[in-house]
């Protein structure tokens, strides 16, 4: 069975970005994938199940992909406002390649976020993607400063819908015109907005015991 559910959520990935949340019927995501209307229905219980199982496994693909960037961007850093400037723009670079190696899931999406917002039963799912986003943005961003010994000027709650509005720009800017330049452009303002936040040297003294 989670074979055919993998098969079937993959098939509708790309069945809704050819033709919309609305183009894609179970009848067309039956036919994308090779199986009957029976086996659809013996996965899931019925369409909205489909999509809603859809939102789930896009979010959390896109937030491994944000672990792994910054994870990957960590390694072999300096510390310091150096370092941390260093691993955002490896992860923020990171992202466009994920975005530049799958588009069609980029364009699903965003056309199952704006359905979801506009479909009775469905519209908590796109407050809840976003509202997963801006807590995995901000623990990133606090791994970030425990990697550099680095801290913020400010909560990173109030600094992830900044970086996650540049992400959505890098998206929609890729999507619609395919070049990466400009997305790198949109990477580098990101970057250099967080830069402004990035407390050198944090104060690490206020737990010490004073000297006599």
């Amino acid at each position: 069975m989670e074979e055919r559910r993998e098969l079937l959520l993959e098939s509708a990935f790309r069945v809704i970005a050819r033709r919309g949340v609305d183009g894609a019927t179970t009848r067309a995501i039956c036919a994308e994938a090779g199986v009957t209307l029976s086996t659809f229905h013996y996965v899931f219980a019925t369409r909205d199940e489909l999509l809603e199982a859809l939102v789930e496994r896009g979010t959390e693909k896109e937030l491994t992909a944000v672990g792994a960037a910054l994870e990957e961007g960590a390694q072999a850093i300096s510390q310091g406002r150096p370092g941390a400037v260093a691993i955002l723009e490896s992860a923020l670079s990171a992202y466009i390649d994920g975005v530049q190696a799958d588009p069609d899931r980029e364009q699903a999406m965003i056309s199952l976020n704006q359905y979801a917002r506009q479909t009775d039963g469905l519209s908590d799912l796109g407050s809840q993607m976003y509202l997963r986003y801006y807590e995995a943005i901000a623990a990133a961003l606090d791994g970030v400063a425990a990697a550099t010994c680095t801290a913020w000027d400010r909560p990173t709650a109030e600094l992830a819908p900044l970086v996650l509005a540049g992400t959505d720009g890098i998206t929609l800017s890729y999507l619609n015109i395919r070049d990466r330049a400009i997305c790198d452009l949109i990477a580098d303002a990101v970057v250099a907005n967080l830069s402004t936040h990035i407390v050198d040297h944090p104060e690490t003294t206020q737990n010490t015991p004073e000297k006599a």
